[in-house]
């Protein structure tokens, strides 16, 4: 499984239906996240400028991520709502280690420039 982190801002129409019915969302939000084998570790809201929602998810794939977020993002209840993958330090320092050993074939602009 992969770690992905969750944030959105939620809209009037979400605030709407939660004053006329305040409900604990995680359940109803869980029947979703069942749905394609994701396992909730953070479900949050919080309230800043730039984001209402926060949720760390562990999913398969980024396609199964993108199509949970396709489905809540059709609800009408969100002003943005995006994913991103997240790295533990191990994946972290892979992710570099790879990026050293191929580093030795990269050519900047700038190189490329005064070759010529």
């Amino acid at each position: 499984m992969k770690t992905y982190i969750i944030y959105g801002k939620t809209n009037s129409e979400y605030a709407s239906g939660m004053l006329n019915k305040p409900q604990d969302r995680l359940p109803i939000v869980k029947n979703l996240t069942d749905q394609f084998d994701m396992n909730i570790r953070e479900f949050l809201f919080t309230h800043t400028e730039s984001f209402t929602f926060f949720c760390v998810v562990d999913a398969k794939s980024d396609e199964d991520m993108e199509a949970g977020m396709n489905i809540a993002r059709a609800s009408g209840t969100w002003t943005n709502l995006y994913w991103s993958r997240a790295f533990d330090s191990l994946e972290h320092m892979k992710i570099y280690e790879k990026a050293k050993d191929g580093m030795a074939s990269y050519v900047t602009t700038m190189q490329a420039a005064e070759t010529s």
